[in-house]
């Protein structure tokens, strides 16, 4: 913390439904889910747009309809003042995470009270790109050892986790993201997206009609050898979305009567072995636990996300979490993984679930592709 004394607060969090490659928002442009996102935030907060000092979008994939900096664009598309500046940013999978970290820096160091934070993916429109150095392609089997799906596989060879688990822990996702949908424990994060075919207001990944059986018999799609585990169903979905929040001083809150679902306590940012990325939360959870002190026992709630079923094992594994305290609500691999989004989004259910539970405090925290790791960790009034 920085000599301002300041501390950084999530006033709120919200997000789109995480709508399937090729689904629901498929002719919707990424900017309109963004400005979705950041018109519930003025809407919800009553904070005027003319407030913001730097609106920071994550998202992995900058090219296409998603290049030329989407922060920016999505802030004229959206009508917001031509005074509030956008910045947008890529950490692949950790981009919007490292936007809420990043703000809440800024808030700390004095440098303004209030930003506006979002991630984005839009998987139906906007391809995925393969190109990589030639010196990476040398050192890393010609590239196929860093493909997300190879980590994967990497990592459940190397810490010997079995298919049969990944299959498990893949149903606990869409069975629990199942029930909070029906619950209505979603109703307070989620933000409806209106499309020419009508308006999205639910996830449309959850699969009631999966089972351990169905699972069990889809076909492993990275390696085709015996000890090949890793399929579409223990994997996360293509999906569409955004998520965002607001990221204010708590001295602000206080004096403009804001409610406040979390202050940021720490946070961390780590590199690992690009092979086996999937194990970044770990130490990456080490670290900003450390930094506040505390422990993993110590949490309430943890979000991690599920990019695939191996890795997350992996970590809870390595960590010692508690399956009742790991995504209670289900995970990507249930409710899909809009890269740029994920981090935001498993912010958001974070925060809203502890305000739910009267928890106090919580980690997010997710795997990076070419191996990095970022958490998070948040204690709620």
């Amino acid at each position: 913390m920085s000599g301002s004394n300041e501390r950084a607060v999530v006033v709120d969090a919200v997000r789109t439904p995480q709508a399937k490659k090729g689904g629901g928002f498929a002719d919707v442009y990424p900017e309109d889910l963004v400005v979705s996102v950041l018109d519930a935030l003025v809407d919800r907060t009553g904070v005027a747009p003319e407030e913001w000092v730097d609106f920071r979008l994550g998202c992995a994939n900058q090219e296409a309809e998603q290049g030329r900096n989407l922060a920016r664009q999505s802030l004229l598309a959206g009508g917001f003042p031509e005074s509030v500046p956008g910045a947008t940013l890529s950490r692949l999978c950790g981009s919007s995470l490292t936007t809420l970290n990043d703000a809440s820096r800024a808030v700390e160091a004095g440098d303004g009270v209030a930003y506006p934070i979002a991630g984005v993916e839009h998987m139906s429109r906007v391809p995925f790109s393969d190109w990589l150095h030639p010196e990476l392609k040398t050192r890393y089997d010609g590239g196929s050892s860093l493909s997300m799906g190879m980590t994967a596989e990497t990592v459940a060879r190397r810490y010997d986790v079995s298919r049969r688990d990944q299959d498990a822990f893949a149903l606990r996702s869409h069975e629990r993201a199942i029930d909070a949908r029906t619950a209505g424990r979603f109703d307070a994060e989620i933000v409806s997206v209106e499309t020419p075919d009508g308006v999205v207001e639910h996830d449309e990944g959850p699969r009631e009609d999966t089972s351990l059986d169905v699972l069990e018999s889809l076909p492993t799609v990275f390696a085709d050898d015996d000890a090949a585990s890793v399929t579409p169903g223990n994997a996360s979905p293509l999906t569409d979305g955004a998520a965002g929040a607001l990221v204010t001083a708590e001295r602000y809150a206080e004096e403009n009567g804001l409610p406040v679902l979390g202050r940021v306590v720490s946070r961390a940012v780590v590199g690992v072995d690009p092979e086996e990325m999937g194990i970044g939360p770990v130490p990456a959870t080490r670290a900003a636990l450390d930094e506040a002190g505390l422990t993993i026992d110590d949490i309430d709630l943890i979000e991690l996300n599920e990019a695939f079923a191996s890795q997350s094992l992996y970590c809870k594994r390595e960590l010692g979490i508690d399956d009742e305290k790991l995504n209670v609500n289900g995970g990507a691999i249930a409710l899909g993984h809009p890269l740029g989004c994920s981090g935001a989004r498993i912010a958001t259910t974070l925060l809203h679930e502890l305000d739910r539970r009267d928890g106090r405090y919580g980690l997010a925290t997710m795997c990076v592709g070419f191996g990095q790791g970022v958490a998070t960790v948040f204690e709620c009034p």
